[in-house]
């Protein structure tokens, strides 16, 4: 099981009171065989106001970023936090959910623009809180996009040791038990029900690769869901097709549905969330293997593996395809680390040149929002 160390902040004292609003947490951006994959830009979307944070990318704005969350969280707002794959909690945006609704996010690197300026999305500019004349030249930049350009390289290289893996299951896959079991379940949580409403959709990232190997928020994200469905079943044997198609039923009946991507794959569901339903189907397999918690009753296995049988042949053949994709994985997690490293000195280097007094005195307004 892979999670992320992350304290959780469930509850809170305010005014006498046990403040009943959660913490959720989850990876901003993905390391991904496609390259990096980040769902800023659909979170933007479901904020009503945007502050983009451009300049003095150090680990600064983390610190206030995470002031800002317990800020609004102590005011009794649900907030979400997302973090960088790179470095352990260090925080790249707050989401204030309602009744702010206001997003809070680092957007220098991932650069991020702004699409409706001065409206819904305000830049806060910090370029000139950074001391130009204590910065030194990144005399190491050639050495770091090395790093980079390797580490994308074995990601690249372990999709396409998967798609062997893919080819090697699918041979002896039972689809038509596989749509039965999908109809079942679809008949489950709906039965005739419809709502009167559209459908909103939402898309997070399940996790991500980081210097220190794969990493989750899956337990945080699935806090307050009460029935959730661990799939169990080889690679390429329709898991992510399933949940999007499942995804799609529900959309159609009205229901929100939150999709969650796969930190490897760019282009694959990792779990579908349906909030209304307080549910949610995901894959349990590596790189995050889980397994129901029998203090949990809503939670049960969705076994599709019952459908593939591969032959002892296939089997010896999965066996060396997972021992080059476990390589390719090891090899992306070294490079990954090494590249975190650098990236480390420069932005200490940014923090030890930033004027707090005029960072502090440029983002002081950003407590003082107003309900919305």
């Amino acid at each position: 099981m892979y999670a992320i160390d992350i304290k959780i902040k469930l509850t809170s004292l305010w005014k006498d009171e046990v403040l009943s609003n959660t913490v959720t947490h989850f990876f901003g951006q993905a390391l991904t065989g496609q390259g990096i994959k980040n769902v800023y830009k659909d979170v933007m979307n479901e904020a009503k106001t945007v502050y983009l944070l451009k300049g003095a990318h150090g680990f600064q704005i983390s610190a206030l970023l995470q002031k800002l969350g317990d800020y609004y969280y102590d005011k009794g707002a649900d907030i979400e936090y997302f973090y960088d794959p790179l470095f352990d909690n260090t925080i790249e945006a707050t989401f204030v959910k309602a009744p702010y609704n206001t997003l809070f996010l680092q957007a220098t690197n991932p650069s991020i623009e702004p699409i409706f300026i001065g409206k819904r999305d305000h830049v806060i500019a910090l370029d000139d809180c950074v001391n130009k004349q204590q910065l030194s030249p990144n005399t190491e930049l050639e050495t770091q996009q090395t790093y980079y350009e390797k580490c994308f390289n074995a990601l690249s290289n372990a999709i396409k040791i998967h798609d062997d893996w893919e080819i090697e299951t699918q041979k002896h896959m039972n689809w038509q038990g596989l749509d039965n079991q999908y109809a079942e379940l679809v008949t489950n949580l709906f039965g005739q029900n419809k709502l009167a409403k559209r459908s909103t959709l939402t898309h997070r990232l399940l996790g991500t690769l980081t210097p220190a190997g794969a990493r989750d928020t899956l337990q945080s994200i699935t806090q307050n869901l009460e029935r959730r469905l661990f799939i169990k079943g080889y690679p390429g044997t329709g898991k992510s097709s399933m949940m999007k198609k499942l995804a799609q039923e529900a959309a159609n009946r009205g229901f929100d549905v939150q999709l969650v991507w796969c930190g490897l794959d760019a282009n694959s569901i990792d779990m579908v969330i349906l909030p209304e339903l307080k549910f949610c189907i995901f894959d349990s397999t590596e790189p995050h293997v889980y397994f129901p918690d029998d203090n949990r009753p809503g939670d049960e296995i969705f076994d599709i593996a019952k459908h593939c049988h591969p032959t002892e042949i296939e089997e010896e053949n999965i066996k060396k395809i997972v021992a080059k994709y476990k390589a390719a994985i090891a090899e992306a997690t070294h490079f990954v680390k090494l590249y975190a490293q650098e990236e480390r000195k420069i932005r200490e280097m940014i923090d030890n040149a930033l004027n707090v007094e005029a960072f502090e005195k440029r983002t002081a307004g950003l407590f003082e929002l107003g309900e919305i």
